[in-house]
C-alpha cells in the first residue's frame, strides 16, 4: 500500500500523519471533544490545554512496529478526520491493536471519510500483517459509528455500563474487535 490514497471521487487524500501535522490535529481533536462530548473518554476541558506538541507520541515512523495516526485532507489540503491505531508494548499482548480517535470534522461529515479512514487502518494492519486482532470502543448509543465499524467487520464482544459520565450523564461503550 501506498503512503498516501488518494479517492478521486470523495476529493480527500489519506495518510499517515507527520510532526507538521500536529497543530491541525489537535485543533480537529478539540474540536471533536468540544462538540460531541459523549463519544470521548477524553474531554475538551482538560484536553484544550495541551500544546499540539503532546500528541508527538502518537506518531510513528512508517513502519509496522509504531502507534499510527492517519489523516483524511481534502481537497484543500486541510486536515478534516483521523484515526489512531495505539501498539501495546506488553510482550503478551503486542497482537493486538487498538483503534482509537476516530473523528470527522462536522464540516466533511457525510463525505465517506469515516468509512475511508477505517478501511485505511484495517488494510494498512492486513498489509502488515501486525496484528491478530483491532480492539475499540464506541458509545453504545451512537448507532451510526456502531453500524460503521459492524460494516467494517468488527463485532461487539462485551459493553461497559457508565463508562463516561458526561454533564452528569453516564453512556456506556461497546468493546468491538475485529480478526
Amino acid at each position: 500500500m501506498a503512503d498516501a490514497r488518494a479517492d478521486p471521487v470523495m476529493k480527500h487524500t489519506l495518510r499517515l500523519l507527520s510532526m507538521q501535522d500536529l497543530p491541525a490535529y489537535k485543533a480537529l481533536r478539540d474540536e471533536a471533544l468540544r462538540d460531541y462530548p459523549e463519544a470521548f473518554t477524553s474531554d475538551y476541558e482538560t484536553e484544550r490545554h495541551r500544546s499540539a506538541d503532546s500528541y508527538a507520541p502518537r506518531i510513528s515512523a512508517p513502519d509496522a512496529h509504531g502507534n499510527k495516526l492517519w489523516g483524511a485532507f481534502d481537497a484543500q489540503h486541510l486536515l478534516v478526520g483521523s484515526i489512531g491505531l495505539e501498539i501495546n508494548t506488553r510482550l503478551q499482548q503486542r497482537h493486538i491493536g487498538s483503534v482509537l480517535g476516530m473523528f470527522v470534522s462536522r464540516a466533511a461529515q457525510g463525505q465517506g471519510i469515516a468509512s475511508d479512514l477505517i478501511a485505511y487502518c484495517v488494510d494498512s494492519i492486513r498489509e502488515n500483517r501486525t496484528f491478530d486482532q483491532l480492539i475499540l470502543t464506541v458509545t453504545a448509543s451512537n448507532n451510526h459509528v456502531v453500524r460503521l465499524y459492524e460494516r467494517a467487520g468488527f463485532v461487539r464482544y462485551g459493553l461497559l455500563p457508565r463508562a463516561i459520565c458526561v454533564n452528569g450523564v453516564f453512556h456506556d461503550k461497546l468493546l468491538m474487535r475485529l480478526e
